[in-house]
């Protein structure tokens, strides 16, 4: 415990550091990015065209492919994000297809979903085109087979990370916990954000040894219950705000006044959206119910200020994209290719800053991701807005110039030296 507690505590101070990725909206969703024709090509292929978390992968990778002289196309699964299934597979595979024998990409970075059906089949192109055509292929925040190595986020120590936060602000032998939750048999990374949470926290949860999960026969389960002192979990749809609002309001319905949650833990932000929608529904939202969260969109940044959220962990999918276009470049010079796991820093937004593994307000609104709600979108738009674009790529502030220069630079070369 002692060893995976200091790694979270690590990682926050590490990405309080880190300053500088945006969220432009790029004008199309599929394009090529550079005319020069003898750029090397490299695929992005996200799952939707309408997330604002991948709206800043794809504009983020844009920029950097343009300074390291790769040439980016992206693709999307699906416009609308809601085609799943075999027919979202059979999609990624056609686009896989696409990007080797039409476009000639040299690289593949996937951020597809993972744990779908037909899950196999998209593995089994993958290797093929690692076979066939000698590409590089990464996986960028999705847990896929097939591929040479995987970035992304943490999900574990961010669990964790907001597990402590929670147990150092309130009082544990009084604490009512309240579980959102996105199914977890579809995405590891949720199931590790619970793990990661319950740990930090200090429950007892029984769960699935974790060190087993990645076997495809295992069966990821948690008896949330086997704690009393979570007295509720709920399961909601991961991109529907109105399923995690309904999926709160139904925890309330059942514990209410003295029985009611003094901690609302949402695997995702647009649970912790639906759950706050809920306690404004109920004329709860200026009670003592904390909502805490991980995703970091701006919205949700600046609703930690605004008191509508407790905590919220911040990812930096503009950040995973470019390390993955930093291994491509290194594949294309050295010829080996990146492997492993590397782990992008995450921030911590809390609405108690004297918490000392905290991201600075300043900071955290930095490395956010979207744009800033205006106040007249509703909640289901999480990250979109009409506001400016909060951060800049490539970017430091202050006296923490040489510090931050540094920490991404150790990243760099981490990535570099694994694919030596």
């Amino acid at each position: 415990m002692a060893f995976k507690r200091s790694s979270a505590l690590a990682a926050f101070i590490f990405s309080i550091c880190l300053i500088g990725i945006s969220a432009d909206q790029e004008d199309s969703m599929n394009q090529t990015i550079s005319n020069n024709n003898n750029e090397p090509v490299v695929c992005l292929i996200v799952r939707s065209g309408s997330n604002p978390y991948f709206d800043a992968m794809r504009s983020s990778a844009q920029r950097h492919a343009t300074k390291l002289g790769l040439n980016l196309v992206t693709y999307v699964t699906s416009e609308s994000g809601t085609v799943g299934g075999f027919a979202a597979a059979e999609r990624n595979i056609a686009l896989i297809q696409k990007c080797v024998t039409e476009d000639g990409a040299v690289a593949l970075l996937l951020s597809i979903a993972a744990d779908d059906p037909g899950s196999d089949t998209e593995a089994a192109a993958i290797e093929n085109a690692r076979a066939e055509h000698g590409v590089l292929a990464l996986a960028i925040d999705s847990r896929i087979n097939g591929v040479d190595a995987l970035i992304q986020t943490n999900n574990t120590a961010a669990g964790e990370a907001i597990g402590q936060y929670a147990l150092a602000t309130n009082n544990k032998e009084d604490a009512r916990i309240a579980v959102l939750y996105c199914p977890i048999e579809d995405d590891l990374n949720i199931y590790e954000r619970i793990v990661g949470f319950v740990s930090g926290f200090g429950l007892s949860t029984q769960y699935t040894d974790p060190t087993t999960i990645d076997d495809p026969n295992s069966t990821r389960t948690i008896d949330f219950y086997s704690d009393p002192q979570i007295i509720a979990a709920r399961e909601y749809k991961c991109s529907v705000a109105d399923s995690g609002r309904d999926a709160t309001l139904d925890i309330l319905a059942s514990n209410s006044g003295d029985d009611a949650p003094t901690i609302i833990y949402a695997t995702n932000e647009v649970g912790g959206f639906g759950a706050l929608e809920a306690l404004r529904e109920k004329g709860l939202s200026d009670s003592n119910i904390r909502i805490m969260t991980i995703d970091g969109s701006c919205n949700g940044v600046a609703e930690v200020y605004d008191g509508g959220f407790d905590a919220n962990i911040i990812q930096q999918p503009g950040l995973m994209a470019q390390l993955g276009l930093d291994a491509v470049k290194a594949f294309l010079e050295t010829g080996k290719a990146a492997t492993g796991f590397t782990e992008t820093p995450f921030g911590l937004a809390v609405k108690d800053q004297v918490y000392p593994y905290a991201t600075l307000q300043t900071e955290a609104e930095d490395i956010c991701w979207g744009a800033v709600d205006d106040g007249t979108s509703d909640l289901s738009g999480v990250g979109v807005g009409a506001g400016a674009m909060v951060g800049s790529e490539d970017t430091n502030s202050g006296g923490g110039t040489v510090v931050c220069s540094i920490g991404y630079l150790a990243l760099v070369v981490g990535i570099v030296l694994a694919s030596i």
